[in-house]
């Protein structure tokens, strides 16, 4: 297959700049470095779109099909000069990663890319426009797919957000008849140290009766290599689990530092200012069952070690907006903001009875085992389409019509 350079086949266009305060909430995605990052009124380019970082987060590439404004952090396509758009897409997603990681070392981390020196790059060019949609329809099926599955999951985190509230903050959990049990006309009593009512029989104590905590290995970048993989500061995001941010150590550890799936993990470390909308510090997951053989977790992570049958009530507790409100508090530092654990031993917290607490775990392990299949579903997936990326755009692989 023949080489062009990337600027014969796309011409890249700076962004836009569009601070907060100038933006009026509206339908048209406001897209940044890092994806979608809030919304306009008014858009800058009609679809389809095709956009990159050009600093803060380099390598990532964006497809919009639709009207949208790119900030000034990135690079979009302005033209495509008679090329499948999506066939440009996935070009450019190549490009970058042969130009980032080519020769063996990692640019991700470079501040900035020039559309310029992109716009020189050699690439390989499948120029039949048959054959470019022929590429496109056998890689965006497998994105689609891994779209879906992405879907999925955050319905399923939305359902159970919505059973926890049910249960847990509207007290509508089911009594022995199975009806809702504070609209039903369940007895609920004040307490005083809540200062609110709760339903009869449930009691009232700090978490620190209830938990211990275990932080994770310090290491260093010697320690890293092929090995275990580790949870650590990049595998926590403001949503929760972040597949990309695991790294793998080939270092020593105690068995206390090996984690299992469906433990309860706790990010301890956060290296910018307190954000609601970005935090990262106070947020937990259930660790998902993924993996193959032992995981272990670096000294930024905390392991939560609780009762098998109060774990999944503690995680989704830590996951409201509420509770994550309540800890920042507890959040100090200058560059980088630790957690002091205080914090959480001292939160007091209405405790529903055993049995409620048992019916509860009946609800959300199916949840969290869904989730796991398809994020190992996601994950081969995704290791398919990166595997054929580079074979189809070099021509290596070729698909029969």
């Amino acid at each position: 297959m023949r080489k062009v350079k990337l600027g014969d086949v796309l011409q890249l266009h700076r962004g836009y700049d569009l601070p907060h305060a100038k933006r009026t909430a509206g339908e048209i995605p406001v897209i940044s470095s890092s994806g979608i990052s809030g919304s306009h009124n008014v858009s800058k380019c009609e679809g389809p779109n095709v956009i990159t970082g050009r600093y803060g987060t380099i390598g990532e590439v964006y497809y919009h099909d639709g009207p949208c404004w790119p900030l000034n952090t990135t690079l979009y396509v302005s033209d495509f000069k008679g090329n499948n758009p999506q066939y440009v897409y996935y070009l450019l997603k190549y490009a970058l990663k042969e130009l980032m990681f080519g020769d063996g070392s990692d640019k991700s981390t470079v501040p900035g890319i020039d559309r310029n020196v992109l716009h020189m790059l050699h690439v390989p060019y499948e120029s039949s426009i048959e054959q470019q949609t022929t590429i496109v329809a056998l890689l965006s099926s497998i994105d689609s797919k891994i779209e879906t599955d992405s879907k999925i999951i955050a319905e399923l985190e939305s359902l159970a957000r919505t059973i926890y509230d049910y249960w847990f903050t509207q007290f509508d959990f089911p009594d022995e008849n199975g009806n809702p049990y504070r609209s039903s006309g369940g007895t609920m009593v004040h307490n005083d140290t809540l200062n609110r009512d709760i339903p009869e029989g449930w009691e009232v104590k700090p978490l620190g009766d209830l938990l211990t905590w275990e932080r994770g290995i310090s290491y260093t970048s010697k320690d890293l290599g092929e090995g275990v993989p580790m949870i650590n500061l990049a595998s926590f995001s403001p949503t929760g689990y972040s597949q990309s941010g695991i790294k793998q150590y080939k270092g020593n550890y105690q068995e206390s530092k090996v984690l299992h799936p469906y433990d309860l993990v706790m990010c301890n470390t956060q290296q910018t200012a307190i954000d609601f909308s970005k935090d990262i510090i106070g947020h937990t997951f259930l660790v998902p069952d993924i993996f193959e053989g032992d995981i272990v977790f670096s000294h930024h992570v905390t392991h939560i070690i609780v009762n098998e049958a109060l774990k999944y009530w503690i995680a989704a507790l830590f996951d409201s907006d509420y509770f994550h409100r309540y800890i920042v508090g507890y959040a100090s530092g200058t560059s980088i903001m630790g957690l002091d654990f205080n914090g959480i031993e001292k939160f007091n917290s209405p405790l529903p009875p055993i049995s409620i607490l048992k019916q509860y775990e009946v609800f959300m392990r199916p949840i969290y085992q869904r989730k796991s299949a398809l994020m190992k579903e996601s994950a081969r997936l995704t290791s398919l389409r990166d595997w054929l990326l580079p074979l189809l755009m070099n021509g290596q692989a070729i698909i029969e019509q």
